[in-house]
């Protein structure tokens, strides 16, 4: 783009129609390209996002270990809906808030849990065709796992 204006620029003041139509040329390129990434970030991914997030939407249960299952894990119900929004009745250690916001297509595919204020609170990574989805919980001083399994769809 600095080449085509550079030259545009030389055209006008040396008045030659070649080196405008030059530039004009050289000006096609930068504008297709950033065209092209406009299109994919405006428009492809957030319909990519929006139906991944109906694979998402439903009802999932905490699938726990005996460690955690102590701690009253199981009786955790997570509920994602379609419109971006969940409910979480269950475990504060996980870091999750009782209602928020959610959305995919976070850093390496996670998805990306938001409290009342839009503040990033927890994210998960999804398992099995989006049908599971793993927390990393602290328990005391070491790091513990949860696996949610989606008992119902949305």
């Amino acid at each position: 783009m600095i080449i085509a204006l550079v030259t545009m620029l030389i055209g006008i003041i040396k008045k030659s129609s070649r080196l405008k139509k030059t530039a004009l040329t050289i000006t096609i390129i930068p504008v297709l390209c950033w065209g092209l990434i406009a299109i994919w970030y405006l428009v492809t991914l957030p319909s990519f996002n929006k139906s991944e997030m109906k694979d998402f939407a439903g009802t999932y249960t905490p699938n726990t270990s005996f460690k955690a299952s102590k701690r009253g894990i199981n009786e955790s119900k997570l509920i994602l809906s379609e419109d971006g929004t969940y409910l979480f009745d269950g475990f504060e250690g996980i870091g999750l808030k009782k209602q928020g916001t959610w959305k995919t297509g976070g850093n390496d595919g996670l998805v990306e849990f938001y409290d009342k204020n839009g503040n990033l609170c927890e994210w998960a990574t999804p398992y099995e065709n989006n049908h599971k989805l793993s927390f990393e919980c602290q328990g005391g001083q070491d790091f513990e796992t949860i696996m949610f399994v989606k008992i119902k769809s949305e």
